[in-house]
């Protein structure tokens, strides 16, 4: 390459350098990245405006030449996306007619867009970008694209982040087999097979998830210093596979690579999902439930209010209250995420099992298990607490059917879900059947601690009793609130006495008192 890059420097051939870099420009690095820019400086301003590939390639091989942390990304990655984003606001993509542009260009401004937190701008854009793409491959003549498989494996992450793992999946998919035509295109096959692993271990599929870490093993980095950015997904998936098998110090050694969710990584949701399981069940809850407001504050709120984000963020801070006994608090999250939140059904079972509403489990664990949304790692615990609500309840032969299932659904290695139990549930549950257990995942068992609490002392207020304790709050009258909420006095008054009982108060100043202590204001 270097002999190369000093011929185009001669020649003042502009096209065969940006040929060049459509190719290489993620393996350059050190002294070869440093040569290259000397090579970019040199083409004039003109033919940087008529070949905007270049422009990118400007912002890369700076980068590359002049950054020596490698895991300090932000200054690159918003360098290049805002030239993205403006090289995309002048570029009609309906009359575009290079393949190579439109996939360079309108990936960095999709990046920009999902940066900032607007990904379903970023998806739109990409099914433009896609749309356009497909209707000049076919063409004669038309510039071979840089990076196959690029595109879709950009939309891949879009749905990644958008909480649409079906779409994901698919996207990534066609990434992979659209890279694997052509040798250079190894990057965005890794990139492909770490973020499939990613997806499917957050999904707690553990067996597809190693089949596409070994696939992604199977590919070199272009450099190390897109290593992280390519593999990130690998290593996440590899510490879901750790806890799964709770192997601590291979998790602790996965949280080293990944961060703690704060460095400004697009996947930082999946990271931050890792992070706090990690907390729950081998870590400290209480100080995992500090981190959650740290965390917050570490990314853009657009970010952090949308698809995945959302999801994580509230599932972690529902159990890491019920591990830390704020069962009424965990109750008041779950109730307003409202009944479409699937994910939050897991919780939700639980909490119903710690206060002993047996029949409510059994209902909430015949409804979710098998969904197509519950993940395998949900489905486990979920069929374990229906076994213990139904042992409860004296229906060993329904319990045992639960257990029977769980057999379908983990592996011998595999600890999390007997974990998640208390000692003495786990000890009911084995004595109705046995679970295959390696040595090494027996001795680990035996060492877990307790993860949620035995019982949990739950306040559970109906929706007008929430909203007259509200305006109790606020410093309203009965009379006040009769009037606000279009009912009788003595009709505020029944309801006040109600939350007065379920509180254990005597009076507005206790039922205060006891509604923020308990967290049901």
């Amino acid at each position: 390459m270097p002999e190369a890059l000093a011929r185009i420097a001669e020649d003042r051939d502009w096209a065969t350098l940006e040929a060049l870099c459509d190719q290489h420009i993620l393996a350059v690095e050190g002294e070869l990245a440093a040569r290259l820019l000397s090579v970019l400086n040199q083409v004039p301003d003109e033919e940087l405006r008529a070949r905007p590939r270049l422009m990118i390639s400007w912002v890369s091989a700076y980068y590359a030449a002049n950054q020596s942390d490698a895991s300090e990304l932000r200054p690159y990655l918003r360098h290049y996306t805002e030239l993205g984003t403006r090289l995309a606001a002048t570029m009609d993509i309906a009359g575009e007619t290079s393949v190579a542009t439109l996939v360079t260009v309108g990936t960095a401004a999709v990046i920009g867009l999902r940066m900032r937190g607007a990904c379903a701008e970023a998806e739109e854009l990409g099914q433009r970008l896609t749309t356009r793409a497909a209707q000049l491959s076919p063409l004669p003549g038309v510039d071979v694209v840089p990076r196959t498989g690029w595109l879709p494996m950009q939309r891949g992450l879009t749905r990644s982040l958008m909480d649409d793992f079906p779409a994901a999946i698919e996207f990534y998919r066609h990434a992979y087999e659209q890279a694997m035509v052509e040798p250079i295109t190894a990057a965005t096959a890794l990139n492909a097979t770490a973020n499939l692993a990613m997806v499917f271990a957050d999904l707690g599929h553990g067996a597809i998830a190693r089949q596409w870490l070994d696939r992604m093993r199977g590919f070199a980095s272009p450099s190390r210093r897109v290593q992280f950015l390519l593999t990130v997904g690998g290593t996440i998936a590899e510490g879901w596979d750790a806890l799964d098998r709770y192997d601590e110090a291979s998790l602790a050694n996965c949280l080293e690579v990944t961060g703690d969710g704060t460095k400004q990584l697009e996947v930082w949701p999946f990271v931050a999902a890792l992070v706090f399981a990690h907390g729950l069940y081998l870590g400290d809850p209480a100080m995992s439930l500090a981190h959650l407001g740290t965390l917050r504050l570490s990314h853009a709120p657009a970010l952090v209010e949308q698809g995945t984000a959302v999801r994580v963020m509230r599932r972690a801070h529902v159990e890491l209250l019920i591990a830390t006994g704020q069962a009424t608090r965990a109750l008041r999250l779950i109730k307003e995420a409202g009944p479409q939140a699937s994910w939050l059904a897991l919780p939700a079972a639980r909490l119903r099992l710690l206060n002993g509403e047996y029949e409510a489990v059994r209902a909430i664990a015949s409804r979710i298990s098998w969904d197509e949304t519950t993940s395998r790692r949900d489905a486990r615990q979920m069929l374990l607490l229906r076994a213990v609500a139904a042992l409860r309840m004296g229906d060993k032969e329904e319990a045992r059917r639960s257990v029977e299932l769980v057999s379908h659904v983990r592996t011998p290695d595999e600890v999390l879900s007997l974990a998640s139990l208390s000692p003495d549930d786990r000890d009911e549950v084995f004595r109705l059947a046995g679970f295959p257990l390696t040595d090494e995942a027996a001795q680990r068992l035996a060492r877990a601690r307790p993860v949620f609490p035995e019982r949990v002392q739950l306040v559970e207020l109906s929706n007008r009793e929430q909203v007259v304790l509200t305006e109790l709050g606020a410093g309203l009258t009965l009379a006040e609130v009769a009037r606000k909420l279009v009912v009788s006095v003595n009709t505020v008054r029944t309801q006040v006495k109600s939350v007065y009982r379920k509180l254990g108060a005597s009076s507005r100043e206790d039922a205060l008192m006891r509604a923020y202590e308990l967290g049901a204001l």
